[in-house]
């Protein structure tokens, strides 16, 4: 794993947009996509802790672009599961994050099958990168659960020190 820490700025941003996709998500939140606490399948997120969700995700993504030294300007969260998380070369990266050290990658329907997927874990300031693996791989059927979702374990992913150097980013 990779460790990646977020200055005070960096955490600062993250929790700004994460109110603000929050927001921007209250149909997704209220039903449309329904946000769980995949640990205890059932219980609902209020709306305050769906804002803490959403800033520890962003987080995880700035995590990656510091990590690739990209850049962390972007347009804002317009676009919602309609583009990749950051671009790397020509590579969209769908940024996972879950707070458990030793949580899975969870994919669903909603994610590209051309981009790759990188599991963060961790709460801020502190994020681990996990791993990555195609979107497109990573949809095997014996790994799909009832619920129409693709989990994967850390074991199954690719260490992040090979991606620039794998046949993807080529």
């Amino acid at each position: 794993m990779i460790r990646v820490d977020l200055d005070n700025e960096m955490q600062v941003r993250a929790a700004e947009k994460g109110l603000v996709r929050a927001i921007r998500y209250i149909p997704q939140w209220e039903g449309v996509t329904v946000k769980r606490n995949f640990q205890h399948d059932r219980e609902r997120l209020n709306f305050p802790a769906f804002v803490m969700q959403q800033t520890e995700a962003v987080g995880a993504e700035l995590s990656v672009k510091k990590y690739f030294k990209l850049s962390v300007e972007d347009e804002e969260d317009k676009n919602y599961k309609n583009k990749a998380d950051a671009q790397l070369q020509h590579l969209g990266l769908e940024v996972k994050w879950t707070k458990w050290k030793d949580g899975s990658l969870i994919l669903t329907d909603l994610d590209r099958k051309e981009d790759i997927a990188i599991l963060v874990t961790g709460t801020a300031p502190t994020y681990y990168l996990a791993g990555w693996i195609p979107i497109a791989v990573a949809r095997r059927p014996q790994r799909q659960r009832a619920d129409g979702s693709w989990w994967l374990s850390q074991s199954d992913l690719h260490p992040m020190a090979n991606l620039q150097r794998s046949s993807h980013a080529v």
